[in-house]
């Protein structure tokens, strides 16, 4: 199955729904949140209104880029199929909202959280779209959208490297067979 350009559409409409629908209800109630950086007031805050003007065109790009990697290929490589890609995507939410739900609740594994995904970085692409969409999706609800959005995309790069490293490393211990 492909990622359509009607699917991608109606994604980007859920999540633009998800996210003003979210600040109705906190403007509504008690007014929208604030969010600092490094959950420090001393630095200028980030309003949720900025996340939910950015948020759907970060959706909409992200989906794009899954779409031209698994759309647009002659052949389809069997772990790029629309299965995984949603898989992946839940992972990505589930360790957003672990994380978001120990920050709730002054739960200190976050920080082992965070360790072990540095770890799997060297073994698993979590530098992929669909994970930082997950991930911003999963924290946006708990941390507004830019924080998640500017932190994981700079996690994504770090993890491209840290998996780029583990491959390099990998081929170079395994032998070549003939």
């Amino acid at each position: 199955m492909k990622l359509s350009l009607r699917l991608r559409r109606l994604l980007t409409t859920i999540v633009t729904l998800l996210i003003w629908s979210q600040l109705a209800w906190d403007y509504f109630h008690g007014g929208v949140p604030t969010h600092y950086l490094l959950h420090d007031d001393r630095f200028p805050g980030i309003p949720n209104w900025w996340g939910a003007a950015i948020l759907p065109f970060f959706t909409w790009f992200l989906l794009y880029r899954i779409h031209k990697r698994i759309d647009g290929r002659g052949m389809l490589v069997a772990s790029e199929n629309l299965r995984n890609i949603v898989l992946r995507f839940l992972s990505g939410v589930l360790v957003a909202v672990a994380i978001a739900v120990c920050f709730m609740n002054g739960i200190e594994v976050t920080d082992y959280i965070m360790g072990s995904l540095f770890v799997l970085a060297f073994f698993f692409p979590l530098y992929k779209s669909e994970y930082l969409l997950g991930w911003v999706l999963g924290a946006a609800f708990t941390f507004g959208a830019i924080l998640p959005m500017g932190f994981g995309s700079l996690l994504a790069l770090i993890f491209f490297v840290f998996y780029q490293l583990g491959k390099a490393v990998g081929g170079f211990i395994r032998p070549k067979t003939t």
